[in-house]
């Protein structure tokens, strides 16, 4: 799994020009497509295809280019998911944080749902689950892209320490990265977890050597 920014024709162009690496640090070039799903965001469905990267000089595998708004096997947007950890770390109940996720009705103008509470709740979990492995790992990465040395304040709660800390280093990345200006936590966090952010598996989180790439392929 890579995780690209940028639009559908942004990344054929990276991909057919050799621009987007495979984590050996080969070049990866075309490879076919993943299978198509159908993504709730909070502008509507959208369906997704993304494209396939296989490391022609390097490893040999094959790999996802999972855009960066998008978590892997997850059927909602990554800044719908985002959102959700904000309330919550903002001190909603799971209920609460549910019912305030309200995302336009399929086939239905002008009608929204609300996530249901199921969903959401095994969003928060999983998170919280990880969130001092993320905290720590961003605490690692903040003085690369924060020479300054700035201190994040805890916010209160396990999963308000991480966003606090995810969004130092964003901030970072933004100041320090000209590519980067427009950057998102939430794709941030796809690209240092591979996607794999809400995986049953803890991912290993990339560390500094995939920062400067990411500053060097992905367009704001």
């Amino acid at each position: 799994m890579v995780t690209v920014r940028g639009s559908e024709e942004s990344v054929e162009a990276r991909l057919r020009a050799g621009l987007l690496a495979c984590w050996c640090g080969g070049t990866l070039r075309p490879w076919g497509w993943a299978r198509p799903r159908r993504v709730a965001t909070f502008a509507g469905t959208a369906e997704v295809r993304p494209r396939r990267g296989i490391c022609r000089d390097g490893c040999g595998k094959t790999h996802v280019l999972l855009p960066a708004w998008l978590l892997s096997r997850r059927r909602y947007a990554a800044v719908v998911i985002f959102a959700a950890l904000a309330l919550r770390a903002a001190g909603l109940k799971v209920s609460a944080v549910a019912a305030r996720l309200r995302l336009p009705s399929p086939g239905r103008a002008g009608q929204r749902w609300p996530v249901p509470a199921s969903t959401a709740g095994s969003w928060l979990a999983r998170f919280a689950s990880r969130a001092g492995w993320l905290r720590a790992g961003l605490a690692g990465l903040l003085p690369l892209v924060d020479p300054l040395g700035r201190v994040v304040a805890p916010a209160g709660s396990v999963i308000g320490d991480a966003l606090a800390a995810l969004d130092a280093v964003t901030a970072g990345l933004r100041r320090g990265f000209p590519g980067l200006a427009t950057v998102a936590a939430h794709e941030v966090a796809a690209h240092l977890t591979g996607g794999l952010l809400l995986a049953p598996a803890l991912p290993p989180l990339a560390g500094n050597t995939t920062l400067p790439w990411l500053a060097a392929v992905c367009p704001s």
